[in-house]
């Protein structure tokens, strides 16, 4: 946009990802920016993100004091770079407690699409008795397709998503999640970027925010 170009305002926010391609030449204007939630090693730029690591170790620590050793991972690593944070948390959970991650219950390239995750789910021989779902769009699913085949959640099969979003309050039962503050994550964009107009030659800064893992009925003692 020409009010870019012309550099007729004083800093940027820009939420989420769009193309890296389109960031970069944001970035390339000189005017300070700020990303929310979205980060890549070739973007310059300050970024708000969520502990991602530290959000998903927390989230399948509470499936494994609940006494599951077969957990899954659902979750398109390639879509987002928090996805593959998620990923590296899955497993840094699984190594501290001593358990070896089993790749076919690994599923980093799933699609939020009912149908394809029916297909994968079918090619199981043996199920876990939990998963970590890196959303609450997937969670929302799996929930929906274990339902769907005679599963009971959590009597059968745990399930614990990521962001706190309306589909985990809205599945029956509603869905164990790790919450993001949204206002805090505005409020620390917004301080960030005032701060980076004052200080243009400072280095890049990554500020990591904390979640919260929030308890619902989808999690249950492993019975197996």
């Amino acid at each position: 946009p020409s009010l870019l170009t012309n550099h007729e305002i004083h800093g940027i926010l820009i939420l989420s990802h769009i193309s890296t391609e389109y960031i970069s030449k944001i970035i390339d204007t000189g005017i300070p920016t700020v990303l929310i939630d979205h980060h890549d090693p070739i973007l310059q730029a300050d970024a708000i993100l969520t502990n991602n690591r530290f959000g998903a170790y927390k989230a399948v620590e509470h499936l494994i004091e609940l006494g599951h050793q077969d957990i899954g991972f659902i979750g398109d690593v390639n879509f987002s770079p928090s996805y593959q944070e998620r990923l590296e948390g899955y497993l840094l959970a699984l190594n501290k407690f001593g358990l070896k991650p089993r790749q076919e219950f690994i599923f980093a390239n799933a699609e939020e699409n009912l149908e394809k995750l029916n297909q994968d789910f079918e090619c199981l021989d043996t199920r876990p008795t939990a998963w970590f779902a890196v959303n609450d769009g997937l969670g929302f699913m799996i929930t929906s397709l274990l339902q769907q085949k005679g599963y009971n959640v959590p009597n059968d099969v745990s399930v614990c998503s990521f962001d706190n979003g309306q589909l985990s309050q809205l599945a029956t039962p509603k869905i164990t999640t790790m919450d993001i503050d949204l206002k805090y994550f505005g409020k620390k964009a917004v301080e960030q970027l005032c701060w980076r107009i004052q200080h243009k030659e400072e280095p890049i800064l990554e500020i990591l925010l904390p979640t919260t893992l929030i308890i619902r009925d989808s999690t249950a003692k492993c019975r197996k």
